[in-house]
């Protein structure tokens, strides 16, 4: 049975390699560890077998995710999967022949649905389209998540015809309880308890607000909205006292437990954490039946070769890692760490080693930790362990006999709730109780994962100084790591149709945001869009940064100020610095009084300003008094990275001819206003002599953005576009540095 233990970290490191080729040494690493334990060769031959095994099933499958669907198709019999969901676009999962795809309708095409008939196969019209990449650094790539789930194609529906009715097969019907489940949700709960109730009983957040999400997150208890081994449990035992109580012997009961609990993980979502709960269950009441007990850190072995195997790209699922990381973290610390006979040391003690077993794969994902989520785990575990799931399962059931008694049953656990989230929506504003880590890298990983093995080793072996000065270390590790990285960073950060650059000086020197992004349709403030919380702030976390030093609004329209307000929610800003007459513009107004709430100084600068950081030095050039809109932009120069920069807001010709005294030759422009044709002018270029250009603008822009002529008049200068290229990034260290792109094309000039 010990053969089980090795074979899951040999398995891993195949499987890992075939994705990365250069962790595949870690196979080796493994062997001779496993040699200098055992002293015997057979094991390492084993693990090496397995690795070797796992290493091409795995690339084997990466290999097998390919489209056989041509990109000129417009017309396509799909067989629907999923019911449609969704607000302004509804999407569902199709099946054309054996490839599954996305299948969208917009609010223009939602009359289609009406056509529709239930469980049948039609002839869609329609355009084939790539899924986004990610066009931001350390942002969501759709694409590769679609790719890994091999879905190559977004199919945008316009017309359907022929539809040819079907019988319903097992996985449609389950399917379609579990839509009608999140349905019925809608009119069980209340609206604050809808999110809340469809993820604990089907494992579907989507009815969740993201205001209600973000706080969850912030606590550090977003995993109890996850169906895991808590629900699987929780339903298992119910269901086996009840059976029990019914008469049934436990060999007819265990029997029924093979039938109920696949169908529930398919209900369920069949989240790998749902997988994993239900497979250790199966699997250990499969081998009852012989006779067989293994220990838990056994059988979790094997649930995870085999789950590995039966799924190998679910290795790059969060879900999984989070799930398998504490997991094996719990079952190995399931010897002195979780023995205590005092039950309240011993949720302690499960919290404690939960926390530090997910960190790393928290850091790696999400890029902060919450502070408060130890003490929020001890209050939030039990009451849903114990109480809230429980009490939902109770009044889902009772809805099937009354809709009526289920609403009214609502009352006590919403009465129980409300006063928490309260507490807990309070807790969750505080921001320094979240720490912004950032994304860390592979060597970071690596040392993090070995200082919680230590820390736990350490302390299981009661060595609690030692332990504590390992985090005390480790802690400081992370905190201090910032002020002592040499390398700089320049992003202009893919915003759409808008500006937002940030600037990351080496050692913690400053970080300076220019704008912050806006999303404006038909020249208006689009709010139903927030740049801010979706685009900036996450990509200002995934470097680390809790707090902006300066933030330069260059002037105020809301491509270039819409999303600093969503910016004041999780970070510190030292101090803002606008152009004149701010309070001029509604949209300018209010977040002046967003500032003010927040104590934030705010500067009005009608005078340059030169200041020095480290070895990056900075000028701000401020716009003449007669000038007005655009041409009242602030403009930055700077000479950092070995490379002198000029960012120009949204300056137009005025505002070029009346600076031209304070222009040089730089290395790096920022094209003013987006590319518009009123900017960036002969005169101007032959002044500034710029290698390299970078234009901020949206993909396929109502205003035609950047103009061509643009484009001419730069002649030999390398070009990057936002709209082409997602994220523009500069990495430096001392005079030298490289240039990046998010979404990676070559691009002539």
């Amino acid at each position: 049975m010990k053969l089980l233990l090795y074979s899951a970290p040999a398995a891993l490191a195949g499987a890992a390699g075939a994705y990365h080729s250069e962790l595949l040494p870690l196979t080796f690493l493994i062997c001779f560890i496993y040699f200098m334990k055992t002293r015997q060769l057979l094991i390492p031959l084993i693990s090496i077998v397995t690795s070797l095994f796992f290493y091409l099933h795995t690339d084997l499958t990466l290999h097998s995710l390919q489209t056989s669907i041509s990109p000129e198709e417009s017309h396509l019999s799909l067989r629907l999967l999923t019911p449609f969901t969704g607000e302004r676009v509804k999407r569902a999962v199709a099946l054309d022949g054996s490839e599954k795809l996305i299948i969208t309708l917009s609010e223009d095409q939602q009359h289609l649905l009406d056509r529709l008939p239930s469980y049948s196969t039609c002839k869609w019209e329609g355009e084939l389209t790539v899924p986004s990449s990610a066009e931001n650094f350390s942002a969501f790539d759709y694409k590769k998540y679609l790719y890994y789930e091999n879905i190559h194609w977004v199919f945008k529906a316009h017309g359907l015809s022929d539809c040819i009715s079907e019988k319903k097969n097992l996985y449609t019907f389950l399917s379609e309880i579990r839509y009608n489940g999140i349905e019925k949700t809608k009119i069980i709960f209340p609206d604050n308890l809808q999110g809340i109730a469809a993820a604990l009983l089907f494992g579907d957040r989507h009815l969740m607000g993201d205001e209600q999400i973000r706080m969850y997150q912030r606590l550090g208890v977003i995993h109890l909205l996850a169906i895991s081994g808590m629900h699987v449990g929780m339903i298992t035992f119910f269901l086996w006292k009840v059976l029990l109580k019914a008469g049934l012997t436990k060999e007819t009961i265990r029997i029924s437990l093979f039938v109920i609990l696949p169908f529930y993980a398919v209900m369920a979502g069949a989240a790998p954490p749902v997988l994993r709960a239900v497979g250790m269950v199966l699997l250990g009441l499969g081998l009852q039946f012989i006779f067989v007990r293994i220990p838990l850190l056994h059988l979790l072995s094997a649930v995870f070769v085999i789950h590995l195997f039966i799924f190998p790209t679910e290795l790059v699922n969060a879900g999984f890692q989070l799930s398998y990381a504490v997991s094996f973290t719990l079952a190995l610390s399931s010897g002195r760490i979780l023995t205590s006979h005092n039950k309240i040391i011993g949720l302690l003690m499960v919290t404690t080693v939960a926390q530090f077993g997910a960190l790393p794969i928290i850091l790696w994902h999400f890029y902060e930790l919450s502070l408060s989520s130890f003490f929020m785990n001890l209050l939030y575990v039990p009451l849903y362990t114990l109480i809230i799931l429980p009490a939902f399962i109770f009044i889902y059931l009772l809805s099937f006999l009354s809709i009526e008694a289920a609403a009214f049953a609502v009352w006590l656990p919403a009465m129980l709730i409300a006063p928490i989230d309260q507490l807990s929506l309070f807790i969750s504003d505080i921001r320094h109780l979240v720490y912004i880590a950032g994304k860390p890298s592979e060597m970071k990983m690596i040392t993090l994962s070995s200082g919680m093995i230590l820390i736990l080793s350490l302390f299981e072996k009661n060595r609690f100084l030692l332990s504590a000065i390992s985090l005390v270390v480790m802690s400081a590790y992370l905190i201090s790591s910032p002020y002592f990285n040499p390398e700089g960073h320049i992003t202009f950060i893919n915003v759409g149709q808008g500006d937002s650059i940030l600037i990351q000086l080496p050692y913690n020197q400053g970080n300076y945001l220019i704008d912050t992004g806006g999303q404006v349709q038909f020249g208006q403030a689009d709010n139903q869009f927030s740049v801010g919380e979706k685009v900036v702030l996450p990509y200002l976390k995934s470097m680390g940064i809790s707090k902006i030093d300066l933030l330069i609004l260059t002037h105020h329209d809301w491509d270039h100020i819409g999303g600093a307000e969503d910016l004041l929610k999780d970070l510190k800003i030292g101090e803002v610095w606008t152009s004149a007459k701010s309070a001029d513009k509604e949209e300018m107004r209010k977040l002046l009084e967003a500032f003010a709430e927040k104590r934030i100084p705010v500067k009005e600068l009608t005078k340059p300003v030169e200041w020095q950081a480290g070895d990056s030095s900075f000028s701000l050039i401020t716009p003449k008094d007669q000038l007005k809109g655009n041409n009242a932009s602030l403009v930055l120069q700077a000479e950092a990275g070995g490379k002198k920069w000029l960012f120009t807001g949204d300056i137009e010709q005025e505002s070029e001819v009346a600076m031209t005294d304070e222009f040089e030759d730089i290395d790096v422009l920022k094209v003013a206003h987006h590319g518009s044709n009123s900017s960036t002018t002969e005169a101007f270029l032959e002044i500034v002599k710029p290698e390299i250009a970078v234009i901020s603008a949206g993909r396929n822009n109502m205003y035609g953005h950047p103009h061509a002529d643009v484009l001419e008049r730069l002649g030999e200068s390398k070009v990057y576009l936002t709209s082409t290229h997602g994220a523009v990034r500069y990495t430096f260290t001392g005079d030298g540095g490289t240039f990046e792109v998010a979404i990676p094309y070559n691009i002539e000039k």
